[in-house]
């Protein structure tokens, strides 16, 4: 079993002591490509993936991540204000959905990721890659992964910007970003500052206290890097988010923090043309609900670059600590990934071997090709597994109940695309089919304990095309998704079995104007398909005006119809909101 100290001691005496490098590193930003876990993929994305940059995000009118998340239609989202959000891909669990930050893991607290932690100012860009990957990432990402960067342009020298905004429920938020960029280094930073009333997300419920749920956060954010030498970089990524929420007594106490702090550290080494290493160090500290989490992670990735191909060696140690119960949950992994070109196959194929505390040893894979069939049209096909291991909150009611037999989630996935890109514009086709055997189960119980209940087969297609029309940007998207549990041949709870998305976007001289409209399917509020949640359709609306190179104003109306509609029964959800607010850039 590899040790943190052991890979430590490897990484950094090949980093300090070795005299062979003779390339240059290059710019001193590269962005990670989340498919394939490294910065110079030699070959074409075949994952499913929905990527946002700092423009896109504008355009959804959105004033926090949740409601970004919200907005894209191809997630299932259930959440809001007074409220955990849950976000399901492809018909999977909440806690399917690996969150990274600056492509660090953030621990599970709740039994799923905790979204509200993140300020959507802090975000540069976003990449959404569907599938199976714990082959790269490690346990959890059944459903597929949500990458959050915070880094920014990289050919930018100097800017500061500063931006406000004040809309609907009293909310106010203001952030101020400065960055400078020299030959060798780069400094970053961030500050934002959110407040806003909320609603009362429970109002006549059993829970409910009739009043409003307001919460006020305040983020920092630093990113800093240099080149120590032609062929060595570092860089420092750290973010610290505090807040005090007022939700509703349905966790016991209605004021408590909900605070993120994560510390990265990353030392790049190119030994030559060929070869080089990555070692990220990362510390994050969580607080929710009262309760503390702590997770320490260490990974080292080795990268071998051949004529045609790539392969990438990798070592990781994970400590997830429960501060307040004393538990923590270990496991130290070993994967590796080989892409390349093959009579014009583009192919990747990867492992993992995860060496569990609690569960053991065992292994996920995953198999990905693509080709281009003309200078048009292009097929894929991946097929792979994935695992789940049950998080601190599963396991301290399992260890209270004297329930130590839940074993780990495996999946098995298959998908095959076709996309095609012409003149008149893009349609992209995918067809997906999963089975998720072991499935964690609630069981109320006194005391409540989790269980392993059988298999849940899903399966779907998504649609997604792109043209212009009218001088508008189109791009629209519909999804079909099933999630049978096998042993009741029921659809889940809270999961529209169609959504479709309609989005307009046109610029005219100094106006911005987007138009974006979705629409979700109706569901059952839970597996026992007892209680239904209607369908329903939104739109937002969003404008911006540029006074000058440095200075838009922009107003956001979401909802505009002012639509009723529920995600979850007994949560309440936003109606409609408006937001104003101005970028100043000097």
């Amino acid at each position: 079993m590899f040790t943190k100290k052991l890979i430590f001691a490897a990484s950094m005496s090949a980093i300090l002591f070795t005299n062979s490098a003779n390339a240059v590193i290059g710019p001193i930003k590269i962005s990670l490509n989340n498919e394939y876990r490294t910065t110079t993929p030699v070959i074409g994305s075949i994952a499913t993936s929905i990527k946002l940059d700092k423009s896109d995000i504008k355009k959804t009118g959105a004033s926090t991540f949740v409601e970004l998340l919200e907005s894209i239609p191809s997630i299932t989202f259930e959440g809001g204000t007074g409220n955990l959000a849950a976000v399901r891909l492809r018909g999977n669990e909440a806690s399917h959905t690996l969150l990274l930050i600056d492509g660090q893991k953030v621990t599970i607290t709740g039994g799923q990721p905790n979204f509200k932690m993140i300020p959507l100012n802090q975000i540069s860009r976003i990449e959404i890659t569907k599938g199976p990957f714990s082959s790269l990432y490690g346990p959890g990402a059944i459903g597929g992964v949500i990458n959050i960067f915070t880094d920014k342009d990289a050919n930018t020298f100097t800017r500061t910007t500063i931006d406000s905004s004040y809309g609907s429920n009293e909310t106010k938020q203001s952030s101020i970003n400065s960055y400078f960029k020299g030959e060798t280094s780069y400094v970053d930073f961030t500050f934002t500052d959110f407040i806003t009333d909320g609603i009362d997300a429970t109002s006549g419920t059993a829970n409910g206290d009739d009043d409003l749920d307001p919460s006020d956060r305040q983020t920092y954010g630093l990113n800093l890097g240099t080149e120590i030498s032609e062929n060595t970089s570092i860089n420092l990524n750290m973010i610290d988010s505090k807040a005090n929420i007022m939700y509703d007594k349905t966790y016991g106490a209605n004021n408590y923090q909900n605070d993120l702090r994560q510390i990265g550290l990353g030392i790049t080494q190119k030994f030559s043309d060929r070869f080089q290493t990555r070692v990220d160090i990362n510390d994050q500290n969580i607080m929710r609900h009262g309760s503390k989490y702590e997770l320490n992670t260490m990974s080292v990735i080795n990268e071998f670059d051949f004529d045609s191909s790539k392969l990438s060696v990798g070592f990781m140690n994970s400590v997830d600590k429960d501060v307040g119960n004393k538990k923590q949950i270990k496991h130290t992994d070993v994967f590796s990934q080989w892409q390349g070109l093959i009579l014009d196959n583009e192919l990747s194929i990867g492992v993992r071997i995860i060496d569990h505390d609690k569960f053991s040893t065992h292994s996920t894979y995953n198999f990905n090709w693509a080709k281009d069939l003309s200078a048009t049209l292009r097929i894929n096909g991946s097929y792979g597994s994935a695992t789940n291991i049950a998080n601190h909150y599963k396991n301290n009611l399992n260890i209270v109940a004297g329930k130590t037999s839940l074993k780990p989630e495996q999946s098995k996935n298959l998908e095959v695309g076709l996309t095609g890109d012409y003149k008149w514009g893009n349609v992209d086709l995918k067809l997906y089919k999963s089975k998720v055997t072991d499935a964690f189960a609630y069981v109320t119980a006194s005391p409540a304990y989790y269980k392993n209940d059988g298999a849940v087969n899903i399966q779907g297609a998504e649609l997604s095309i792109g043209t212009e029309l009218l001088g508008w940007d189109l791009n629209s998207s519909v999804d079909f998704n099933k999630a049978i549990t096998a042993s009741t041949n029921k659809q889940k709870g809270r999961r529209p079995n169609r959504s479709i998305s309609l989005n307009l976007s046109k610029t005219s001289g100094k106006w911005k104007r987007n138009i974006n409209w979705k629409a979700k399917s109706s569901a059952w509020d839970g597996d026992t398909e007892t209680n239904k949640l209607g369908g329903y359709g939104l739109l937002n609306l969003t404008t911006s005006y540029d006074f000058t190179e440095d200075l838009t104003v922009y107003l956001n109306r979401n909802n505009t119809l002012d639509k009723d509609y529920e995600m979850a029964r007994g949560y309440n959800t936003l109606g409609k909101t408006s937001t104003l607010g101005l970028t100043y850039t000097f």
